[in-house]
C-alpha cells in the first residue's frame, strides 16, 4: 500500500535561497529534488526596485504572482500590465517577459516544462502565450460547493467568447481554494500512450493549512509547502481548520485519472454564472 514516503514534500521556508540579480530564488521541484522529469518549479522573490527577465528559449514557462503588496509591472508582448496576486504570463518557446517590483518585493512561482511531443499536443498549435489575471480567468466551482478553481493554463477551459483559454497541452495549472472542510476525492493519475510516464504533478500551498493523505498516512501542510506526487500514487487533499489556498499543476497535460473514493459531487465542475440567477454550465473536461 502507498504511504506518505512515496511523495516528496518540500517547504520553501526551509529551502536554501540563492542570491541572483533579481533577488532570491529557491528551487522547490526538479528531477534531483522530486524525480520530476517534465517540470521544474522555482519560488522567486524579486526585490523592491529590481527586475526579472524571463527568456523562454525552447521551453514553456509559467510565471505566477503569489503576492505583490506594493505593486509592480509585468512587461509582455509590448504591453505593460499590473503585477498583482493571481496575475502572470504563459510563455511559449521563443517568447519573453519582464517582472518589476516597485513598491515592495514580488513573491512568484516560476514553472518550466519542455516542449511536449506532437501526440501530447493532439493538434493544438502550442502558442501564442498570454498574460492573465483574476479578471480574465473564469472561476469554476465543483458540484459539492466545497472547492473553487481558476485555471490560468488549461486547454479545455473556454472563455466567454468560446475560444480556448490555452493553446497547448504542455501544462495544466491554476489556483485552488478549498472552503473549510473542502476535499478532493481520493484519486491517482496514470500515464497515456502519448505520455507513458504520466504527468509531473504537484500542489503548492499558499494560505491556510491542508492535510494530504496517501494510503492510511496523513501529513499536515503549512503555507509554502510543495507536494510532488509520482504517477500512480493515490492521494487526497483537504482543508484543515479553515479555508485553504494552493496552486495545482500537471506537466504534461496528458494523463488518466482514477477516482478511488465513493463521493460523486466533487467530480463535476461548473463555470460560475456570469449574471445573477443564470444557469450554471458544466465544464467539459474532454
Amino acid at each position: 500500500m502507498a504511504n506518505i514516503s512515496d511523495v516528496s514534500i518540500v517547504n520553501w521556508n526551509k529551502t536554501e535561497a540563492k542570491s541572483v540579480p533579481s533577488g532570491l530564488e529557491r528551487t522547490i521541484c526538479s528531477q534531483a529534488l522530486c524525480g520530476s522529469k517534465t517540470l521544474d518549479v522555482i519560488h522567486r522573490t524579486v526585490s523592491k526596485g529590481r527586475k526579472l527577465d524571463v527568456q523562454a528559449g525552447d521551453k514553456y514557462h509559467l510565471v505566477y504572482v503569489i503576492e505583490a503588496p506594493g505593486g509592480g509591472n509585468i512587461g509582455f508582448g509590448g504591453k505593460s500590465h499590473t503585477a498583482e496576486a493571481g496575475a502572470g504570463v504563459l510563455l511559449v518557446p521563443g517568447e519573453s517577459a519582464q517582472f518589476e517590483a516597485t513598491g515592495s518585493d514580488l513573491q512568484m512561482l516560476h514553472m518550466v516544462t519542455p516542449k511536449p511531443p506532437a501526440a501530447v499536443e493532439a493538434g493544438l498549435p502550442g502558442g501564442p502565450g498570454y498574460f492573465f489575471n483574476r479578471k480574465t480567468l473564469r472561476p469554476l466551482t465543483d458540484a459539492s460547493g466545497g472547492r473553487v478553481r481558476r485555471f490560468c493554463v488549461e486547454s479545455t477551459v473556454r472563455l466567454l467568447d468560446g475560444s480556448r483559454l490555452t493553446p497547448t497541452n504542455a501544462i495544466q495549472a491554476g489556483e485552488m481554494r478549498y472552503h473549510d472542510g473542502g476535499s478532493s476525492p481520493y484519486h491517482r493519475h496514470l500515464g497515456t500512450s502519448a505520455n507513458p510516464d504520466g504527468p509531473s504533478h504537484c500542489y503548492i500551498t499558499f494560505k491556510g493549512r491542508g492535510v494530504v493523505q496517501v494510503g492510511d498516512d496523513t501529513q499536515e501542510l503549512e503555507p509554502g509547502t510543495l507536494v510532488f506526487f509520482p504517477t500512480g500514487v493515490p492521494h487526497r487533499l483537504r482543508a484543515h481548520g479553515g479555508p485553504l489556498d494552493y496552486f495545482e499543476l500537471q506537466a504534461w497535460k496528458s494523463f488518466k485519472t482514477d477516482v478511488l473514493s465513493e463521493e460523486k459531487l466533487g467530480l463535476k465542475w461548473y463555470y460560475d454564472p456570469v449574471s445573477p440567477g443564470a444557469e450554471r454550465i458544466e465544464w467539459d473536461q474532454t
